[in-house]
């Protein structure tokens, strides 16, 4: 009997072994279109749109669910009055047409009070999950008018509403129905930590879920502290989360190593795609987006053999027409089918505008 379990345990680690060895010849860019059509944009008329994930509801129509905040609070009104929206198509490219706000504001007394953001959400088992960044301010920005852009430069206020991020998380059984969400963060600061925020949540071939999140700590080298990127997991998607003690792709001299990070496994592998925010890691433009994989289970992470996966800078549109960027590929998202990925969602702001949206990329066909 003692012999058979061993016997077992060695063919399983030789499965997971396999199945977690990153393919070293994956090139995501072979994915992508050379162009993009403008007719996947998803935007409002009167709102910056961002962050946006895409998946097919039980009704067979395609939900967006996504952050939003009013154009004339400028691109930084994302910190102190974004809330999380719901639009609905029947095509995956869209139109989307706007049903409703699934996290709106509720008062700076709670701690997801005054703005919700960089929804990231998944199915598991017939219900939905909403991982997301709350925080509160001090309710300055409620007395001020809808044309007052806050600044990070200026405003001391925009650092209040920064500093009182955390992680949240939030419920539903059907993407048309009420999101049921909860009066204590998910992750909470802790230790010397300022704040938590932008989760991503994958499931691994362990059954295990890996939730990776940021939270900035005081630094003397950085004015507004240091960035860092963690990891922690959970047998349930509800949590708790474990923090593993392991960061999340780190670089000795970026205060902001990575940023806006998507995780997903793919035959078997761990990838992800993240911002390269400082441009440390390569000689691309800064903010351009790149590949790591991990070989043990999304702990330990390194650049892909392929690293870049889109440059940042401009945006080709099939009609012939670039638009040149200041933020090109943000807060990546998949549209998924049977675990595969069949669409990239990105937020794009155009270079010197404040007026940003979301673009479905429709990916060719993966070899499988």
């Amino acid at each position: 009997m003692k012999y058979r379990l061993i016997t077992a345990l060695i063919i399983t680690w030789i499965i997971l072994s396999k199945v977690c060895t990153a393919q070293t010849d994956f090139d995501f860019q072979k994915l992508l279109p050379e162009k993009f059509d403008k007719s996947n944009i998803i935007s409002e008329k009167d709102y910056n749109v961002w962050g946006t994930n895409v998946l097919k509801g039980k009704d067979g129509k395609y939900h967006a669910i996504y952050s939003r905040w009013l154009k004339s609070r400028g691109h930084h009104g994302w910190v102190t009055h974004s809330e999380i929206a719901h639009a609905v198509s029947d095509k995956l490219t869209g139109p989307y047409k706007f049903k409703n706000v699934v996290l709106p504001a509720r008062g700076n007394e709670f701690w997801d009070g005054d703005c919700t953001h960089n929804p990231h959400v998944i199915e598991q088992d017939g219900k939905y999950y909403l991982y997301y960044m709350g925080n509160h301010g001090s309710g300055y920005w409620q007395k001020t008018p809808d044309d007052r852009k806050p600044s990070i430069k200026d405003d001391a206020e925009w650092w209040v509403n920064r500093n009182n991020q955390r992680v949240g998380l939030a419920v539903t059984n059907d993407l048309n129905g009420e999101w049921k969400r909860f009066d204590k963060p998910l992750i909470d600061v802790t230790g010397n930590r300022m704040m938590t925020s932008t989760p991503t949540i994958s499931k691994r071939n362990d059954g295990k879920f890996l939730l990776i999140y940021k939270y900035v700590k005081p630094h003397p080298k950085f004015k507004n502290g240091k960035v860092i990127h963690v990891t922690a997991t959970s047998i349930s998607p509800m949590g708790p989360f474990e923090d593993t003690g392991i960061p999340f792709i780190t670089h000795p001299s970026a205060s902001f190593a990575i940023d806006d990070h998507l995780e997903w496994i793919f035959n078997g592998n761990y990838y992800c795609i993240a911002k390269d925010s400082r441009g440390a890691w390569s000689d691309y433009p800064d903010g351009s987006t790149m590949l790591f994989e991990s070989d043990d289970m999304g702990l330990d992470w390194k650049p892909a053999k392929n690293f870049l996966v889109l440059k940042a800078g401009e945006i080709k549109w099939t009609d012939g027409s670039v638009t040149k960027t200041e933020r090109t590929a943000d807060m990546p998202k998949f549209y998924m089918e049977d675990g595969v990925p069949k669409a990239l969602i990105i937020a794009i702001l155009p270079k010197d505008s404040e007026i940003s949206y979301s673009l479905v990329i429709p990916l060719k066909k993966t070899k499988q």
